[in-house]
């Protein structure tokens, strides 16, 4: 019997659970549902089913890989999902409702801290006003910490005020994941 892996999901992303090899995905316009099967992930030479997690359906709009055998990492999407039709956006909790307005990006992949230390206050809560060069977070990588700064342009505006602060303390976040939600001030 084939062993089976919960592929981990990161809205609208299915991403690896684990390094090895990607092969036989499902199409784009697939519909995936919980425990359907998504493909096959080789991890030291083993075949591992790569199951849909729990509470978690909608279509692939990705293409697949173009290589038989895809190199993977741990956290690299597989798939991008939009709902299917008639359904509610898949594993979007009541507090990530989508974005009311500009929004600042996570720069890169890596786990997100909103406060310098455990037992400091976060860098920014809503209601404060940013400005050029404030930092909002930081982002962890391999054990190396890099300061997330406020920088208007590509639709931040110069004087910003936190709406919300979407990534929560110590989450891991992808490249392009919402970070925080603005308003201009």
């Amino acid at each position: 019997m084939t062993e089976r892996l919960e592929l981990l999901h990161r809205p609208p992303r299915l991403c690896a659970p684990a390094v090895g090899w990607f092969t036989r995905p499902a199409p784009a316009g697939a519909a995936l549902t919980p425990g359907a099967s998504a493909g096959v992930l080789l991890v030291l030479g083993r075949a591992r089913a790569l199951v849909v997690p729990p509470g978690v359906e909608g279509r692939v709009v990705s293409e697949p890989p173009a290589l038989v055998l895809q190199p993977v990492g741990y956290g690299d999407p597989l798939y991008e999902l939009v709902p299917l039709a008639g359904a509610a956006q898949p594993g979007r909790a009541a507090g990530a409702a989508a974005a009311r307005g500009p929004v600042l990006r996570a720069p890169y992949a890596g786990r997100f801290f909103s406060r310098p230390s455990p037992g400091e206050p976060p860098f920014v809560a809503p209601g404060d006003a940013l400005e050029a060069g404030r930092t909002v977070g930081l982002i962890e990588v391999m054990k190396t910490f890099t300061q997330v700064r406020y920088d208007p342009g590509a639709g931040l505006p110069a004087r910003a005020r936190v709406l919300r602060v979407a990534a929560g303390d110590g989450a891991e976040v992808l490249a392009g994941d919402v970070l925080l939600e603005v308003s201009p001030a």
